[in-house]
């Protein structure tokens, strides 16, 4: 039996060809990134695994492997994008063109609520710290990028003496340590600290008031009686 012809509007339409979806190389480098950030912070740099990395990033191993190099070299690259968003954050602060008082106090308050913000840089700072900060002594660009702000703490100080509002002249290198520290060690010890001392370190009043308290004791420290 011979199957009747079919007319033109009869036939069946062909699919058009679905556009090929193309890969924003910049994008996917930077949902990498992001993912790995994550890994790291949690699993520290030994027990990060790529193939969860490329599970949760969507990506496949191949392609991190392209981008990063290996296993270290992305870790390089998280370690590298962690001191870059903070000293790039600084950069925006404009100290120069502050008085010495508004400088300093300015400076104490972004670092506290820099280090609140973003506890996964200071997970990533701690767990370089018990590799001996063995792949941060790779990045010599980090420590370029850390020059300006000794640079602008030590104007700051030497301004703050010369125009008589401050003491003395403080070692900026010294300075940016202690301020470093009573930034973070209510962050990185508030489970302990929370049960020793039966306070809520993570609570917004205590925050609050532990803000104000760092700010007094390192101006208070710099300025004249």
């Amino acid at each position: 039996m011979q199957r009747p012809r079919m007319s033109g509007t009869d036939a069946p339409e062909t699919e058009a060809p679905k556009p090929k979806r193309t890969r924003d190389p910049v994008r996917s480098k930077q949902t990498i990134l992001r993912t790995a950030v994550a890994e790291f912070c949690q699993h520290g740099f030994s027990g990060a695994r790529i193939e969860r990395i490329a599970t949760k990033s969507k990506s496949n191993m191949r392609m991190i492997y392209h981008y990063f190099g290996d296993k270290e070299g992305l870790y390089l690259a998280v370690l590298e994008s962690a001191y870059t968003r903070i000293r790039q954050e600084e950069s925006k602060l404009d100290l120069s063109e502050m008085n010495p008082l508004e400088g300093m106090r300015t400076l104490i308050r972004f670092t506290f609520d820099f280090f609140a913000a973003n506890t996964d840089v200071l997970s990533l700072i701690s767990n370089e710290n018990t590799l001996r900060a063995k792949y941060l002594k790779r990045l010599s660009n980090v420590r370029e990028m850390t020059r300006p702000l000794v640079t602008s703490i030590e104007q700051l100080s030497t301004a703050g003496y010369n125009e008589g509002t401050f003491k003395t002249k403080v070692d900026p290198i010294q300075f940016y340590v202690s301020l470093v520290a009573l930034s973070q060690i209510h962050i990185v010890n508030r489970y302990t600290l929370s049960v020793l001392f039966e306070q809520d370190m993570a609570a917004p009043a205590w925050l609050s008031a532990r803000r104000s308290h760092v700010e007094d004791v390192l101006m208070s420290y710099l300025q004249l009686p």
